[in-house]
């Protein structure tokens, strides 16, 4: 039992570690011009690294849809179709917070 475990969490780790180190999906780079990867004092654009992936997915899904109104995210979210956002979101996700 405890060699199951043990297999199982370094399974666990090892796809964690290849969905940090995985390529970004097309997309994605249009997110870090404004989004930073470490935190930025004084900043209001809030980073997104290391976020749940369902809470990117329905904030790109609200911007795009004009429920949650925006000057810029709108028009960048509207880009996207469903499958970009979630690899989007997916990819975000994974990355260290």
């Amino acid at each position: 039992m405890r060699r199951l475990t043990l297999t199982a969490l370094a399974g666990a780790f090892l796809l964690a570690g290849a969905a940090e180190a995985a390529e970004p999906p097309p997309g994605a780079s249009s997110c870090t011009g404004c989004h930073a990867p470490m935190k930025v004092a004084d900043s209001v654009i809030p980073r997104i690294s290391g976020r749940k992936a369902s809470d990117i997915a329905t904030a790109m899904r609200e911007y795009r849809s004009g429920t949650w109104p925006s000057s810029v995210m709108g028009r960048i979210a509207k880009g996207f179709d469903d499958a970009q956002v979630d690899a989007i979101a997916a990819w975000f996700a994974a990355q260290p917070e």
